[in-house]
């Protein structure tokens, strides 16, 4: 767990955030309304960012934030899912959550992007993130990381080597919380 507390601070430290989250809701209740057991990363992520914008290109949504939090996102994660699910039926790709190996979602980016985990095997630790474009044609991005190193590495990134494939060289390294999801 140190190295994922590492990836966290490093990530706030890129970001000049020196906040936290107090906890409104339990984890046992996200991962029940949910309906899947989430990455221990993520939940330490969270217990450091409240929803937000990344670096103005990803938005975030923390879970045991608050009730209206949960509500917003459970509420945002079907049509998440339904279009992981339209992506499927055209390219013939990853299924949408709760189908076997489906993407669960967990953010997204300011291009209408989302990026979720592929759930390859039963531990939730050992997920790997993936991006779906904005642009349909474009597709999936595949990774071989945690949601930390790739938050990590968009907190960091001065070229386009990144998940999002886009050039944050001139972009601010700052993390900016959401009004209303307190």
């Amino acid at each position: 767990m140190s190295a994922v507390r590492d990836l966290v601070d490093e990530t706030a430290s890129a970001l000049g955030w020196s906040g936290s989250v107090t906890p409104r809701v339990g984890w046992e209740e996200v991962e029940r309304r949910l309906r899947t057991p989430l990455p221990a990363d993520y939940k330490r992520f969270m217990a450091r960012f409240p929803s937000g914008l990344l670096r103005d290109v990803l938005r975030i949504f923390n879970l045991v934030q608050s009730r209206t939090s949960l509500t917003r996102v459970v509420q945002d994660f079907e049509p998440a899912r339904e279009v992981v699910g339209r992506h499927r039926d055209e390219f013939d790709s990853y299924p949408p959550f709760p189908e076997p190996g489906g993407v669960v979602p967990f953010a997204d980016d300011t291009a209408g992007g989302l990026l979720g985990w592929l759930p390859w095997t039963p531990d939730p630790d050992r997920w790997h993130v993936v991006r779906l474009s904005g642009n349909p044609v474009a597709g999936w991005t595949r990774t071989r990381r945690s949601m930390t190193a790739v938050v990590r590495e968009l907190a960091t990134s001065r070229s386009d080597r990144n998940v999002l494939g886009w050039d944050l060289a001139a972009r601010d390294r700052v993390f900016e919380p959401f009004d209303g999801y307190a």
